[in-house]
């Protein structure tokens, strides 16, 4: 994907500078507004996923040990490298060219489906024990990515003596940036391969061959409880981050005030960070842990958000 993204800018910056050659350039010969609009293709690279949240160990789960003394959270964290995303952009613009110099506002829309899944990568021994036989499930991934993005960009026209107009342009703006998320962890229906409780850690469990030690998880109720039990989140998250784009592209004048073109952008926004979200359910139950019931909730961060576009463009100029 870096590879395709790398090429694909190198051959802009050489379309950019033989179109600079083959055309002498003049000033533009007309000021004023002009009204635009966009339809074209999105692409995002791979992304990081992390997750994080307020849970304490199993074993201090009200739900399963009913009278428990309240327990330390534990550091609960997982990550996800999922892959990039292809979609569609749309928008609209509204600017006023001046020589050379064009200004513009810009509001565009923008979505990627990525629709992909990872197995959770987990810090903590524990859960990585637990995942080699007890959870049978671990996973994360993002559908859709979306966002409305409303940018002031800056254009330099090279104005040529035939109908092509090159240019380049950079912008800054905003974003609000919306993500499908999904987790699930789900243990294994089987008891004997369950050893969260096991047998209150005794020295005959620790002692025992791996058969008897299934044995004495299935003979736990506790563990049989607890065999089968799912925790899921799957929930629309939001953020609203800051970004540039750079820009290049050529116009076609078709009459006076009309010009259709091609138009590269590539975007990059801050990290993503959406907070206060509860499990649909954890183990299986309500998204709450300890005696006192105290509400779990998960935070979902990513690296930069990224995309890059290439659209079909019209102006129309007053």
């Amino acid at each position: 994907m870096e590879r395709e993204i790398k090429m694909f800018r190198i051959s802009a910056r050489v379309l950019a500078c033989m179109l600079l050659l083959l055309f002498p350039c003049r000033a533009l010969a007309a000021d004023g507004w002009y009204m635009g609009m966009d339809l074209g293709f999105a692409k995002a690279p791979g992304i990081d996923v992390a997750g994080t949240d307020n849970d304490v160990a199993t074993t201090c789960d009200g739900y399963f040990v009913p009278g428990v003394s309240e327990c330390s959270p534990p550091p609960t964290a997982w990550s996800n490298d999922l892959d990039g995303g292809t979609g569609i952009m749309a928008g609209a613009s509204l600017g006023y060219r001046r020589g050379n110099f064009r200004v513009e506002g810009e509001y565009f829309y923008r979505t990627t489906t990525h629709d992909t899944r990872s197995n959770n990568s987990v810090g903590d021994a524990e859960t990585q024990r637990k995942d080699q036989q007890e959870l049978e499930i671990a996973e994360s991934g993002v559908d859709d990515v979306l966002s409305h993005n409303f940018f002031a960009n800056l254009y330099y026209d090279f104005n040529t003596d035939s109908r092509f107009t090159p240019y380049v342009g950079v912008g800054v703006g905003v974003a609000q940036v919306s993500l499908d998320y999904f987790s699930r962890w789900k243990r294994n229906d089987d008891p004997r391969f369950i050893s969260t409780f096991p047998a209150e850690k005794s020295a005959a469990y620790k002692n025992a061959s791996p058969m008897q030690k299934q044995m004495m998880n299935a003979d736990n109720p506790m563990n049989r409880q607890l065999a089968g039990t799912t925790t899921i989140a799957n929930k629309k998250l939001t953020d609203t981050l800051f970004g540039y784009q750079i820009l290049a592209g050529v116009d076609y004048r078709v009459s006076d005030p009309v010009s259709i073109g091609l138009k590269f952008r590539w975007a990059d926004f801050g990290e993503f960070e959406s907070e206060g979200h509860e499990w649909d359910q954890l183990r299986s139950h309500e998204s709450a842990r300890g005696p006192d019931r105290a509400r779990v909730l998960y935070k979902v961060m990513t690296d930069d958000i990224q995309f890059w576009g290439l659209s079909l463009n019209m102006k129309y100029a007053f």
